[in-house]
């Protein structure tokens, strides 16, 4: 597989998990506590957002705000979890005011690869 297809394979996996709202973009992300450090990685069919902090429901979720704040550029104000947020790992995450092709191609360098 060369550069090209890796990366449109990458970007299949993000449009499968992101949905356009009258809001803004809804993100569905997997939360996992299988790291020392927050960051965002492609698996599967999912975006998986590994964690220290997945133990503490709030914490989870401010960290996950935060990370995506950051690395998306995007005001915390303008993200909200609206589904699995008392927990759960599967969460759905709605960003404000962003178009979804500006979210696939944040998330796209963002991702780890490991």
């Amino acid at each position: 597989m060369d550069v090209e297809e890796f990366r449109e394979s990458l970007l299949r996996v993000i449009r499968k998990n992101i949905e356009e709202s009258g809001n803004g973009v809804i993100l569905t992300i997997r939360v996992e506590n299988d790291s020392t450090e927050n960051y965002i990685v492609i698996e599967g069919d999912e975006v998986v957002f590994k964690t220290r902090d997945f133990n503490d429901a709030n914490r989870c979720n401010s960290a996950l705000i935060g990370y995506l704040s950051r690395a998306l550029k995007v005001p915390s104000s303008k993200i909200d979890i609206i589904h699995g947020c008392r927990g759960g790992v599967i969460k759905k995450v709605l960003i404000k005011d962003i178009r979804p092709e500006e979210l696939e191609n944040k998330l796209l360098r963002i991702a780890r690869l490991i």
